[in-house]
């Protein structure tokens, strides 16, 4: 009915969600955990290199890390900055700011002037600061700032095993990084997870030992592409009426994806199908349509994930200095 959900709760199956328990990643955890330690006494903590293939829980885990930090100590203040959207000096600066309570303006503000203000709010406490997809940062002297810090960590996350191999010599020599390396998950870690993620977010008896098998030989080590397929088995399921997940909507969603990248979330998928059906749509007309395919997505969230898509190469967007909002582009796929 139009009533009716097949789910308890989808957040569990968005992206951003950080599980309630990691026991695949504890192991990491662990070692993240004891890295930390010294912060609890106002010394330096240990630095971090962490890498490893897409999906792997390596954002997840540090999340993870990071609230039950909040939990344990008011002393200790966990800083994550996602690099996607914070690119430079400055825009990560802003970011710190944030997370620290004070707001400044996009420009207008020295960089330094907004650094110095939040280290000073963080003097007396321990700091970790996770800087992830690192390999985004245009500009390393962020790092170095972060360092002067008398009491901090910090955590570096990236996909690519060599961005060490990038770095200064000196800027190496200061972090002195532990390695992390996030190996792939075997195929019972990958049932466990996509099992647990479907206890959680669906209803009794909408998936079956059989679907959670399908997903997980289809997701190879990817977590987030499993997550992203139940997440749409769900809703074909809803869209056929059926009260139950069967194997039909998973191969659908599946035959859907398979020319898309996995590391893309449910949302820039479904904006990238919407690009390449609509060659040359000025971004307003794409925005539109995925509001009216997909519902409500906020005008900021939309240019983030077009601007993701073009970091990654998938799409080109070519400005028109008119139309939407006044910041209109012509989106094609590459």
């Amino acid at each position: 009915m139009d009533d009716e959900t097949l789910f308890k709760d989808e957040s569990i199956l968005d992206y951003k969600f950080v599980p309630y328990e990691m026991p695949e990643r504890d192991n990491e955890i662990k070692v993240i955990a004891e890295y930390l330690k010294p912060l609890f006494h106002g010394r330096r903590g240990s630095n971090i290199f962490i890498h490893g293939m897409p999906g792997l829980g390596k954002t997840a885990s540090a999340k993870y890390v990071f609230e039950e930090l909040k939990k344990a100590s008011d002393n200790v203040t966990p800083l994550y900055i996602n690099c996607w959207e914070n690119q430079t000096t400055h825009t990560i600066a802003l970011e710190i700011a944030r997370k620290t309570g004070m707001l400044y303006p996009p420009k207008g503000v020295p960089t330094e002037e907004i650094l110095n203000n939040a280290f000073k709010k963080l003097r007396d406490k321990g700091v970790v600061i996770c800087l992830d997809e690192v390999d985004k940062v245009k500009e390393v002297n962020i790092i170095y700032s972060l360092l002067s810090l008398d009491s901090v960590s910090i955590i570096l996350i990236t996909n690519n095993p060599k961005y060490k191999n990038y770095l200064e010599p000196r800027l190496i020599s200061r972090l002195n990084l532990n390695n992390l390396e996030f190996k792939p998950y075997t195929t019972k870690e990958m049932k466990n997870i996509v099992n647990r993620r479907a206890i959680q977010a669906f209803k009794q008896g909408v998936i079956n030992d059989e679907i959670i098998h399908e997903i997980s030989i289809n997701s190879a080590t990817d977590v987030r592409r499993a997550i992203t397929i139940l997440l749409e088995s769900g809703r074909a399921a809803e869209k056929d009426a059926s009260r139950k997940v069967n194997l039909k909507h998973v191969k659908e969603v599946i035959d859907k994806m398979t020319d898309l990248p996995k590391e893309l979330n449910t949302h820039e998928e479904k904006i990238l199908k919407i690009i390449k059906s609509n060659k040359g749509v000025i971004s307003g007309k794409a925005y539109e349509k995925y509001k009216k395919l997909h519902g409500e997505l906020s005008i900021r969230s939309f240019r983030r994930y077009i601007n993701r898509l073009e970091k990654q190469g998938l799409i080109k967007a070519v400005e028109t200095g008119e139309g939407f909002q006044g910041r209109s582009r012509k989106l094609e796929v590459t």
